[in-house]
């Protein structure tokens, strides 16, 4: 350890580095580690990966298409980004993935160094790498941080994008005294806010818009900033980033694209329930909870703290808790917008949760200002009980899993492969060690500013001991037999002949088969859409068990091409599956 200190004290730059070598193992084994290991999953993914796939199939990078059609519901970075990966890497779902892991790595060390810059000079190097590393750590290690940066969809483009862009304009406001520091803010927020257009369409402008008006408004600066900032050389490097795609998109597909784009995917979507996905106003709050948990528990304490009712912490210039107050606008506003949308899913407020690991961050270690900190107090140590107790019942929860499992007969062997892993108990000790270590904690005098510290570990060690099992065992017992089955009806299919999926839209089988599939529930809406199937002819039907007998389709109904668990890969008489349409 002496010879460590040593080291480090030759250079100020090795401890730095040390800081960022950290972080990228932390982010190697949330966000890296067996992430070629599952299946792409259904719906989301399977649909996503594939429209990069046929980019690079077709050379067509302009117009999305998916399943045989143009599919315009989200705009291109991210199938350019996974389109890339494909060229290098090859077709495999880690290559799909890869991009989303990246972005998600990039605003965890973008966390890092800005919570670094901003950090007074005078203070000691140990203090500002340790607050650093602790924002970009529990960044890192957020639930939906790791879940999304672990999947290829287009929301850890746009979240990364936002975050990126927000973080570019806390550099350039706090660099008032530093004009070149101030340019590369500036040119960095027009240019994130341009990839996120580009990841998602108008709402990559307009979230880091509003969070960065409602902030100035608060400040009572909106106008002085204004003034100082380069609007015009800003716009031009915004549009130059954005603007091209959709001038060669409208010029490729017309009308078609701006009314299936700007109208169906974002004025409908958040004027209009669509997909079947409502939801109250209030929708998003638990979901908050759950997708910064544990750290989301410390939320109520550290927006306490900040006093943010009170008018004279926002006009206070320049203030230490400028950041803090700024990522409580940041994860306000984009809740409210969501909130305020029609079509509600979780994923979409994403783009909050850099702003709640802020706050969390900065409640065990605050910046330093001219007065002494408040020390934490009761609200932090009731929290930090809760925590305490939180774990304890996952632990409880954990050991039971195999019984809480449903049977589910479509995958008759996983709650046994689970059980029999041995996982549950693994994981029951890590999350009851983590709880013992916030007890032990809570019971000393100086223990409350590092509450944080067993839930880092514990979470750490699930993502480093429990997923290099639970991954594999996950694609064998669930998505194996789905994947196995689509490559086969590829194989096996007859040149035209139409391929259904019945039941469940599993979007995976057209990426896997590499042919356009019918997605079905019904054989009336089926005899309609092959009324022109000519006699004798014949179709394919994947599906469950329960889901084709729900259908009409009878065990011994059709040939029987292949069967992997409980599902089945049959070919059907076209006539047959016209008399199913007949019944009442």
């Amino acid at each position: 350890m002496k010879r460590l200190k040593a080291w480090l004290g030759v250079d100020q730059r090795r401890p730095v580095l040390l800081a960022v070598l950290a972080l990228l193992g932390l982010c190697a084994v949330a966000l890296f580690n067996h992430l070629g290991s599952l299946g792409l999953m259904d719906k989301t993914e399977g649909l996503f990966v594939e429209v990069p796939r046929q980019m690079l199939e077709s050379g067509d990078w302009v117009t999305p298409r998916w399943n045989g059609e143009t599919f315009f519901d989200y705009p291109v970075w991210g199938y350019w980004m996974v389109g890339l990966s494909f060229r290098l890497f090859g077709i495999t779902e880690w290559a799909a993935r890869l991009p989303g892991a990246l972005a998600a790595t990039a605003t965890v060390l973008a966390a890092f160094a800005l919570v670094l810059q901003l950090a007074p000079p005078t203070e000691a190097l140990q203090q500002r790498l340790g607050r650093a590393t602790l924002v970009g750590s529990v960044l890192a290690l957020s639930p939906a941080w790791v879940g999304w940066g672990r999947s290829s969809v287009t929301d850890m483009f746009l979240a990364s994008a936002i975050a990126l862009a927000l973080f570019c304009f806390v550099l350039a406001y706090q660099a008032v005294d530093q004009p070149l520091l101030r340019r590369w803010g500036h040119a960095g927020m027009a240019l994130f806010a341009g990839i996120a257009v580009l990841a998602k369409g108008p709402v990559g402008l307009l979230l880091p818009g509003l969070v960065i008006g409602a902030f100035l408004l608060l400040k009572g600066q909106l106008w002085s900033e204004l003034r100082r900032t380069p609007l015009l050389p800003m716009a031009a490097l915004f549009l130059g980033v954005a603007a091209p795609w959709y001038g060669l998109a409208t010029q490729a597909n017309g009308t078609e694209f701006l009314g299936r784009f700007l109208g169906f995917s974002n004025l409908e979507r958040f004027t209009s329930v669509l997909y079947s996905h409502p939801g109250p106003p209030w929708f998003y709050l638990p979901w908050v909870l759950i997708l910064l948990l544990p750290w989301s528990l410390f939320l109520p304490v550290a927006v306490a703290r900040l006093r943010f009712w009170s008018l004279d912490r926002w006009r206070q210039l320049p203030s230490p808790d400028d950041l803090a107050l700024f990522a409580l606008v940041w994860l306000v506003v984009v809740v409210a917008f969501f909130s305020a949308a029609a079509t509600k899913l979780p994923g979409y407020i994403l783009p909050a949760i850099p702003a709640g690991s802020l706050l969390v961050a900065l409640l065990f270690q605050p910046l330093p200002s001219s007065t002494d900190p408040k020390p934490l107090g009761l609200g932090v140590r009731v929290t930090g009980w809760l925590n305490a107790g939180l774990l304890g019942l996952m632990a409880f929860a954990s050991a039971l899993l195999p019984r809480l499992l449903d049977a589910d007969p479509a995958y008759p062997g996983f709650a046994d492969a689970v059980s029999r892993s041995g996982l549950p108990w693994l994981m029951a000790a890590i999350l009851l060690l983590s709880a013992i270590g916030l007890l032990v904690l809570l019971l000393q005098p100086a223990g409350l500013r590092r509450l944080w510290l067993p839930n880092l570990l514990g979470f750490a060690a699930v993502l480093a001991l429990v997923v290099p099992t639970l991954a594999p065992l996950l694609d064998r017992e669930r998505l194996l037999p789905i994947r196995e089955l689509a490559r086969m009806a590829g194989v096996q299919a007859l040149p035209d002949e139409p391929l259904l999926v019945v039941g469940y839209r599993r979007y995976s089988v057209v990426h896997y088969s590499g042919r356009p599939v019918l997605f079905v529930d019904n054989p009336r809406k089926v005899r309609k859409r092959l009324a022109a199937r000519p006699a004798g002819s014949t179709v394919l039907l994947f599906g469950s068990d329960s889901e084709l007998l729900e259908f009409g389709l009878g065990p011994g109904d059709g040939l029987l091409l292949a069967r992997r668990d409980a599902h089945r890969l049959v070919r059907l008489p076209i006539e047959q599956l016209r008399r199913l349409g007949q019944r009442p």
